[in-house]
């Protein structure tokens, strides 16, 4: 669902490099002896998020106030990671991430900034971080005080998770990035509008392709060229692969498409178009209908042991339990039947289009 924003790498790498520093420091501080493995967790994960914060000042130059906010919340972080002993540090760091978290909620939800993986990583990272902090320490003094913690523990690190997750969510369906027809689908980047000569490149490549695959409307002549059913983008539909023309690597080839598309009908499989497939991720094909024509790559095909294949994934750009997520090569369809959702070249065909098909 996700993409590491180019601007927002940099805080990667600072968080990833934190890390052996922030052993160090710990490790050489003798009073690392006096607190609880939690504590010392606790003050490991802060400095990563604060070095990520700290990070992303530099790419966040020409946003004043937003490079301000990672420069305080930054420092805040790097201050509470080193003070694990004063007596109020769980009170002030409990405070300081549970204000971070809300804060990027409403920064995201007011359009200011839109989630990433950097983004969600650090969010774990300030949860677990929280978690820790609010766990009591073996032989703490005062039992309404541990009684209070585990009670923080128990409810406030669900109800966080669960409030971060779905604003995170939300934002992303409510205001999807300009480069995902849907959720993990990312576009091939090309000029916004298409020329002549584009558009008539595009109905060559369409009418090349349909003529080339219209005897496979008979599934029987596809299984014998080679196709086989494979995975579908839902159960209305599946693709069918022909594994010798992926391995070979042909390049848009309307003669061998790597991939037919069939809808699944109680009268059996009725062909709606072709794929054509690269061979590595990331490797785009040729556009020559310019935006008209555009590949996409999957990054959220989720798969069961028994399977099925869906692409709805968590909040947290994952697959449910139980499925495991893998990316595809970048694609391209051609889609041989009406399809009123987004053309002949869409990413996906029009459910309604699948329908009509099974009720005729």
């Amino acid at each position: 669902m996700f993409d590491i924003a180019p601007d927002h790498a940099i805080g990667l790498y600072a968080g990833l490099l934190a890390l052996p520093f922030a052993l160090i420091a710990i490790r050489l501080r003798p009073a690392r002896r006096r607190v609880p493995g939690t504590v010392l967790g606790a003050s490991l994960l802060m400095a990563m998020a604060g070095a990520i914060h700290l990070g992303l000042i530099s790419s966040h130059l020409q946003e004043p106030v937003t490079a301000l906010l990672f420069l305080m919340n930054g420092t805040g972080y790097m201050v509470m990671s080193f003070v694990f002993t004063w007596r109020w540090w769980r009170l002030a760091s409990a405070s300081l991430l549970i204000a971070t978290l809300l804060g990027y909620l409403g920064y995201i939800a007011l359009g200011f900034d839109s989630p990433d993986q950097v983004a969600l990583a650090t969010n774990l990272l300030e949860l677990t971080a929280l978690g820790l902090v609010l766990v009591p320490a073996p032989g703490e003094a005062g039992r309404p005080r541990r009684a209070w913690r585990w009670a923080s523990l128990g409810v406030a690190i669900p109800v966080l998770t669960l409030i971060t997750t779905s604003t995170v969510w939300i934002v992303a369906l409510a205001r999807p990035d300009a480069q995902h027809a849907h959720a993990g689908a990312l576009l091939q980047s090309t000029n916004e509008v298409a020329t002549p000569e584009q558009v008539a490149a595009a109905a060559q490549l369409y009418a090349h392709t349909k003529a080339a695959i219209l005897p496979y409307q008979d599934w029987h002549l596809a299984w014998a060229a080679g196709y086989r059913p494979g995975g579908g983008a839902n159960l209305g539909s599946t693709h069918w692969m022909n594994q010798s023309y992926v391995d070979a690597g042909y390049v848009m080839d309307p003669h061998r498409p790597q991939g037919l598309v069939y809808a699944n009908t109680k009268h059996g499989p009725v062909l709606l178009g072709a794929m054509f497939q690269m061979k590595h991720l990331g490797q785009f094909g040729p556009d020559p209908g310019g935006p008209l024509t555009a590949w996409h790559q999957h990054e959220n095909i989720c798969f069961t042991p028994f399977g099925l294949e869906f692409s709805f994934m968590t909040p947290l750009a994952t697959c449910p339990l139980g499925a495991i997520d893998i990316s595809a090569s970048p694609m391209l369809h051609v889609w041989i039947v009406d399809n009123p959702k987004g053309g002949p070249f869409a990413v996906d065909i029009d459910d309604s289009v699948v329908k009509r098909i099974d009720r005729s």
